[in-house]
């Protein structure tokens, strides 16, 4: 199938309308609202910025807080509106009508105050003129919610599909997306020094994909490709959905002396982004530097892209998370660069866009959604994919190997004895599965957190500094997941998000939690296997013990669940009506769950 022009323009139009109706109704809903029932809005105190550039806040224990990694509109209002209690009737628009200042800001840790009343949490992400403004002010009163959607990135990219002479952009989005059959990959593994090879390849065609699967080193090979093509002269841009993987690309080892030597650009650098990395330098027009790297998101590059009129000015363009891309974003790379190279995994998250499945589905908008799958299964360019993970163990693999055909192969460095000795922890390392009794619809089922609750207890009284990461697909999952676990256990090591939210994460340990409601969406295969395979030691997946019986789940999905019942599953029954009351003190917690809870728990093979 070939999309016209005009049809690409109308599905960013309605992505565009849909992203602009979804916001509205938040600009029109009671602040009251949002701060007291819905958890959308939140108040904090500032309090100062750290040695890292991060703003340090206090926020309430009494109200809900802020997710990790959530990018919310931070902003400051008059005098009068400071208190919520004097919102009255008024909406969120209203009070971002009545700011006096602001900026974006992403929480990223909480901890614990020396009042027990309060909790701390720290923000990056912060304007440089926002900070300057407000680093000599501590106690005023912040007010944090929605972000505004990013409507001149839609809107670059209608600006770029209607421009036909774009002869480079039209030999990505004017194929013909008639999907085949199978389109195998090529495997590269640690034989091969990859980055020479790719800019082998890419002498042959100039256009390329490099699939990475969990844990295989993208964004390391991504630097190791960029000081390559630099060391010969080369200018190179990387483009991401997000400035975070922009930053890890920079941090890269490999790109050490590129740093010093001040041949790396960003555009718009943050105050804690200037801290983490001194010596990055600030790009503001998108230019190509001979030798040297620039790094810009979607977003920036977009726009330098929809003003092109014929140049392509970069010889190098790197888009890193290619999976989250619009069909028309990796349309504008092309624009950019004489050789570009698409990195991403199409076995995880594709784009996040408002518009329902349904409207995609009738109007046949998928292609252009998910772009990296649209040019890959066509078999337009040549598609290779890394093969060693250096995060999952063998036994880890061997489960996530049924998304890759059986072509993962690990190269952990995980020591055994590094393995909890729990009876949730498989003495091997990679998953287990623990069934419990969940309620039909539940989203927040109290087995479900409590059981949670004990795991997460048990591991941190193992080790503190043991990373952990609590997900679910489900935001409201999740919001009861933090009141339950932050309400007794305070730990900075500790993620608890969407799964949506955490590609890229790698962390110790990672509990999956599937309530019994939305299967469709809990076991999507690409969501499942990003759940399922973020941690180094060992992923845990709490859910109800009926799960098999789901019909219209996934062959991968069932294959992986069907294997783990068989080699390392619990059960873990129940009593409804008996709601456990919990002490604070994590040991209290373990001996009395441990005892009340999970010593019912059973082995099933």
């Amino acid at each position: 199938m070939i999309y016209d022009r005009q049809k690409h323009w109308q599905f960013l139009e309605d992505e565009l309308k849909a992203e602009v109706d979804e916001f509205n109704e938040k600009l029109n809903t009671s602040a009251s609202y949002m701060l007291l029932e819905t958890a959308e809005l939140f108040t904090a105190q500032f309090l100062s910025f750290n040695e890292s550039g991060e703003m340090i806040c206090k926020l309430s224990r009494k109200r809900p807080t802020p997710r990790k990694g959530e990018y919310l509109y931070c902003m400051t209002l008059h005098k009068e509106l400071r208190n919520y209690k004097n919102w009255g009737d008024r909406t969120y628009g209203d009070l971002v009508k009545n700011k006096t200042n602001y900026t974006e800001a992403i929480c990223i840790w909480m901890s614990t105050s020396n009042d027990p009343d309060f909790i701390l949490a720290g923000f990056k992400g912060v304007d440089f003129e926002f900070a300057e403004w407000i680093k000599d002010t501590p106690g005023v009163v912040l007010v944090l919610g929605p972000n505004r959607p990013p409507y001149e990135y839609l809107a670059h990219l209608q600006q770029l599909v209607l421009n036909n002479h774009t002869l480079s952009c039209s030999s990505i989005i004017d194929q013909d997306f008639e999907e085949t059959k199978s389109i195998e990959p090529i495997l590269l593994d640690g034989s091969r020094d990859v980055a020479s090879f790719i800019d082998t390849q890419l002498n042959l065609s100039p256009v390329l994909a490099l699939q990475g699967p969990p844990g295989t080193g993208k964004t390391y090979q991504i630097a190791k490709l960029c000081k390559y093509l630099c060391a010969k002269g080369k200018s190179v841009l990387v483009t991401a959905l997000t400035n975070r993987a922009l930053m890890e690309v920079a941090g890269k080892s490999s790109l050490s002396e590129m740093i010093q030597n001040k041949q790396v650009y960003k555009t718009k650098i943050t105050s804690d982004e200037s801290k983490e990395i001194p010596s990055l330098q600030l790009e503001k027009d998108v230019t190509p530097k001979k030798g040297c790297i620039v790094l810009a998101t979607f977003f920036v590059s977009s726009g330098v892209a929809a003003e092109l009129a014929s140049e392509t000015p970069f010889d190098y363009v790197i888009v890193d998370e290619a999976s989250q891309a619009l069909l028309a974003m990796l349309g504008a790379a092309r624009l950019l660069g004489k050789q570009v190279v698409f990195v991403g995994d199409t076995n995880q998250l594709p784009p996040v866009v408002q518009l329902k499945k349904s409207k995609i589905r009738d109007n046949n908008y998928l292609r252009l959604v998910e772009g990296l799958d649209a040019v890959t299964n066509n078999g337009a360019m040549p598609l290779y994919q890394l093969t060693e993970s250096f995060r999952l163990c063998n036994r880890a693999v061997s489960y996530t190997n049924f998304f890759y055909n059986g072509n993962l192969s690990s190269k952990s460095k995980m020591r055994f004895t590094d393995i909890p000795n729990l009876f949730f922890m498989h003495k091997e390392g990679g998953p287990s599965l623990i069934k419990t009794d969940m309620g039909i619809g539940d989203l927040a089922p109290e087995s479900a957190l409590k059981l949670t609750l004990a795991v997460v207890a048990s591991l941190v009284s193992y080790n503190s500094k043991m990373e952990i990461a609590v997900l679910s697909c489900m935001r409201k999952t999740v919001r009861e997941l933090q009141k339950t676990i932050n309400s007794h256990i305070k730990n900075t090591n500790l993620i608890i998000d969407t799964v949506a939210r955490v590609q890229g994460l790698t962390t110790d340990v990672c509990i999956f939690v599937i309530p019994n409601t939305n299967y469709l969406r809990s076991l999507e295969p690409r969501l499942f296997n990003v759940a399922t395979s973020r941690s180094i030691i060992q992923t845990i997946i709490i859910t109800d013990k009926e799960i098999l019986d789901y019909s219209r789940m996934n062959i991968n999905v069932r294959q992986y669940l069907e294997k783990l019942e068989q080699d390392y599953s619990f059960y873990c029954p129940y009593n409804g009506n008996k709601v456990l009351k919990l002490p604070t003190d994590n040991i209290k917690i373990i001996n009395y769950i441990l005892y009340e809870y999970i010593r019912t728990c059973r082995q099933i093979c």
